[in-house]
């Protein structure tokens, strides 16, 4: 019997005039299968103006490989845009109608077949880090570049399209935690988007983004529980609520 995760994830502001002030919010549920696939449907809300709402499918292989997205945003009141995206070996194919209002259609070949495929939730992001097939005994630097993404934005806020993020970004594995967060205490694993012992300022521009701390479970379903973005966003998200059932039962 397939089973599911649902969980509430708490954005707040790190910004010194806005220390604790809730930002937004992101509800998902996780369906895991028996042959090792799953899927995660997140309903997020950027509110800082102008609002972000997304929804996001995703179902990734047994190792957290994509397999196909849905990927719809609306910003501000008017704009919105909506793309499905499949994935086969090397090749992504993509049809939907995106923020500038046209009708948008697209197939990409890549060079290798793609473990990424950013789709912004932050539960997704958590999902990028179980992609790496890292071994959680071993802290270790992992180099990730050229991977699609449905938005080179850091707040998601353009297309949805196929882009590349072709800049590198380093991603450290420093290891195992236990951490207490308002949803419990777990043992957690500890990851950090770019160099933990530097702080760039960044900006909304590919390959400059802020540091970026993500505890995950350590249970093998990479449940977001922390995350962190240091630089000019300043930023706080933590896991409030986590059940698990039968499917359709929470």
């Amino acid at each position: 019997m397939p089973t599911s995760i649902r969980g509430r994830i708490v954005y707040t502001s790190n910004q010194p005039q806005r220390q604790g002030h809730v930002r937004g919010m992101e509800h998902f549920v996780m369906t895991l299968n028996q042959d090792g696939s799953r899927s995660l449907r997140s309903h997020c809300v950027i509110q800082d103006p102008p609002m972000v709402e997304r929804d996001v499918l995703l179902s990734v292989d047994p190792q957290f490989h994509p397999r196909s997205a849905t990927v719809k945003i609306r910003v501000g009141d008017l704009q919105e845009g909506s793309t499905l995206f499949h994935f086969s070996g090397k090749t992504i194919k993509a049809r939907g109608h995106i923020l500038d209002g046209t009708d948008y259609s697209e197939t990409r070949v890549l060079s290798d077949e793609p473990s990424f495929f950013v789709t912004h939730p932050i539960q997704a992001d958590a999902w990028l880090l179980a992609g790496l097939g890292i071994d959680v005994d071993t802290p270790k630097r992992y180099t990730v570049e050229n991977f699609p993404t449905a938005s080179n934005d850091h707040r998601g806020a353009t297309g949805p399209r196929i882009e590349m993020h072709e800049p590198p970004i380093d991603i450290y594995y420093l290891g195992k935690e236990s951490i207490t967060v308002a949803a419990g205490t777990f043992e957690a694993l500890h990851f950090c988007y770019g160099d933990p012992d530097e702080d760039p300022m960044g900006s909304n521009a590919a390959g400059a983004h802020p540091r970026y701390h993500v505890w995950t479970s350590a249970d093998g379903h990479f449940i977001l529980l922390r995350a962190s973005v240091d630089g000019y966003m300043q930023t706080h998200y933590e896991l409030h609520e986590c059940h698990t059932g039968e499917t359709g039962s929470v």
